[in-house]
Order: C-alpha cells, then structure tokens, then sequence
C-alpha cells in the first residue's frame, strides 16, 4: 500500500503544472521558454532576437514587473536541429514549469514542439518563422503570432518581381524540409495566380552550405530572379557563387526574413547590390512610431554597443506582445483566462485594429516591408529610383 501511495504522489507532484486550468496563476515570477539556435551556423539570429526580448523585459521587471511579477526566460540551444527542439520543449514544461513557450525559432523546430504545446496546453507565443501550420483555419487557441505569414511575404516580392519590375523568368532556392518546401509551394502558388510558372528550382540539405547541386539547376535555365528560402549562410554561399556564374550575371535576389538581413549583409561583406530584401517588422533606424522609438532607447541603454537591426525588434515586439497579454488578464487569472485573452488579442494583430495606446501592441505585425541596402542604410522600396 505504501509503494501505491509514493507512487500516486509522484503522478501528482508531476501532474500540477498541466492540469486544473480553472485555478488561478499564483507564481511570484512568469518563466517562459525558449529554444533557439543559440550555437552553430544559426547563432546570430538566436542570440538577435534574445537581445530585443531582453531588453523589453529588462525595461518591465525595472518598473516592478506585470503586478508584482517579473518575467524570466529560460533559454535552451537546439542549434536550430528539431530533435534536440523536441527535447528542450519537454524539458521547459516539465522540470522548469514554464507558463508558455516563446519565440521559439524556425519552422522545423516548431513543427516538432508544437506538439508538445498542445499536449500540455502551454501557449507557444511569437514564432520566429510564417509557417502555415502555425496560422491555419480554424485558429489553434494556443498559438499567438507576432509576425505575418511567408506566405504574404513571398506574395509580396513576387508582386514587386513581376508585377512592377515585369520579370518573368522566376526561380526558387530553398532548404529542403519544411521550411523551404512551403516557401518553394508559396512562390509556386503566387506564380500559379499570374498563370506562370517556374523556371528552375534548387535546394540543400539543412545546416550545410553544399548549395552546388542547386546552384547548378538554376544556372542552367538562366531565370532573371531568384526567390531565396534558407538560412543565412547557405544563402550567401550561394549568391556569391551565382556572381560567377556566367549564366547568371545580373540576376537578382529576394530574401525572406528568416534569413536575416544584417546577417546576410555581414556573410556578404555588404556587397547587397541586386537583392531585395522581405521584413515583418519597420524599420529599426527609421520607423517613427512610439513602439520602434522606444526599441532604440532600450537597445541604447542595455546594448549600447550593439546594431539596431530587424531581428531584434521582432524580439522585442515579441516581448511586447506577452507583455501585454498579462496586463489584460490582470493580476487574478487562470491559464484559460490568458488563452482567452490571446484570441482577442490576435483578432486585433490580423485586423490592425485602433486601440488606446495603453493597450497598444503595435499596428505593424501583420505587413510586409520590402527593402534594399544602400550607402550603409536600408531603404524602403518605395524609395527605390
């Protein structure tokens, strides 16, 4: 009877985190989760959107915090590989007891922890990535997206490409897994819309730079632009080669966010000329809203030796954004409570709708920006010559 009891205590004790949803929140702190790429090929941008997390959250726990509670987030690295994604998942929920996972990075990665979300009904807020998966319908109630879709993003260089620039000869390089394929599915379904189709396609394998075999499927069909779906550094191994590449002299380029444009301008030496650059958040230097202003005086304070860049301010939006999620659902709450309030607050993101300042999480998380590099700045399309 003994071993029946230690053993029901166990269950217990192992249990509370994930059931009894209708008992109020009685944490003295917020543990959120998150699990990045913090280490190999990927590191910059984990450690970019950290840096804007951190500084949102830095800002609130020096005011006092959300009603007497300061947040902490639990960072782990999975090197932006979903196995090791799927056990540092288990592991926030499990032993460190988090609230909800957050930004966590890459569309493979939250193709696998998602899952884990869902069976102990943990929020997962802020994905850095636009997979469909995250934004199907009907709404999956614990999933909040801070960013727009890729899907949106590929529409919108494929509008710029062709509609305006009256390309017609499209290619696609993409990351062969999930990323890239829905990427490579949503140019060939903006494409499919004009009643085009692609020229040439080329992919590699995840977290190498053997970009040759793609490189050699496109050079062969000379198309007029590529549409980039990677990470930072396959993609720039790959644009540097295509500038050699006899076949494609002049060819441009149009990079999603994922990729990371510091980043990519940083693996390029800068030399950015042709290619267009996809951003889900303003301009960091010069967006004048009170959010992005407020970004720059943060990132002054905490990293004053650190570049503003678009990575980081998704990050601090990110930060932004669950911040205000416990501010609605004030200091009383249980976790159907702030569920609940994650759908008002999505319906606000995806209609861009006015509210009071106070409760203002940024009208700008649902567009897309296109942007080009020149004399050391990033530029609106709009302002191309």
């Amino acid at each position: 009877m003994y071993k029946y009891i230690i053993a029901l205590a166990i269950l217990i004790a192992f249990s509370l985190p994930f059931v009894n949803f209708g008992s109020y929140y009685d944490e003295k702190e917020i543990r959120l989760g998150m699990s990045g790429p913090f280490s190999g090929n990927l590191h910059s941008l984990g450690d970019e959107l950290m840096l804007g997390v951190n500084a949102y959250f830095k800002h609130i726990n020096e005011q006092g915090g959300i009603y007497g509670r300061v947040f902490r987030v639990i960072t782990r690295d999975d090197k932006y590989e979903p196995k090791i994604t799927l056990e540092n998942a288990e592991e926030l929920i499990k032993k460190q007891r988090v609230f909800a996972l957050l930004g966590f990075i890459g569309t493979p990665t939250s193709k696998v922890a998602l899952p884990v979300a869902v069976k102990y009904r943990i929020p997962y807020i802020g994905a850095f990535t636009g997979a469909d998966f995250l934004r199907q319908t009907p709404r999956n109630p614990l999933v909040l997206n801070g960013r727009t879709s890729y899907a949106k993003e590929i529409e919108s260089l494929i509008k710029y490409f062709v509609d305006e620039e009256e390309n017609s000869e499209i290619a696609v390089f993409y990351q062969n897994d999930s990323y890239g394929r829905s990427g490579l599915m949503g140019v060939k379904e903006a494409l499919r819309k004009r009643n085009m189709g692609l020229v040439a396609e080329g992919s590699y394998k995840r977290n190498t730079l053997s970009v040759g075999n793609a490189l050699y499927e496109i050079s062969q069909n000379k198309p007029q632009v590529v549409i980039m779906i990677g990470a930072t550094k396959p993609t720039a191994e790959f644009i540097k080669r295509a500038r050699k590449d006899k076949n494609l002299q002049g060819i441009k380029f149009g990079a999603i966010s994922f990729i990371g444009s510091r980043m990519l301008l940083n693996a390029l030496d800068e030399k950015v000329e042709n290619i267009i650059f996809s951003q889900v958040v303003p301009s960091p230097w010069g967006a004048l809203s009170q959010e992005v202003g407020l970004y720059r005086q943060l990132m002054d304070r905490y990293n004053p030796n650190i570049e503003y860049s678009y990575v980081s301010l998704e990050g601090f939006f990110i930060a932004k954004m669950t911040t205000e999620l416990f501010k609605r659902v004030g200091k009383d709450f249980t976790k159907e409570d702030f569920i609940d309030e994650m759908r008002y607050l999505f319906r606000e993101i995806k209609n861009n709708q006015d509210v009071e300042e106070s409760r203002r999480v940024c009208k700008c998380l649902n567009n897309v920006y296109l942007t080009y590099y020149n004399d050391g700045i990033f530029w609106d399309i709009n302002e191309k010559d």
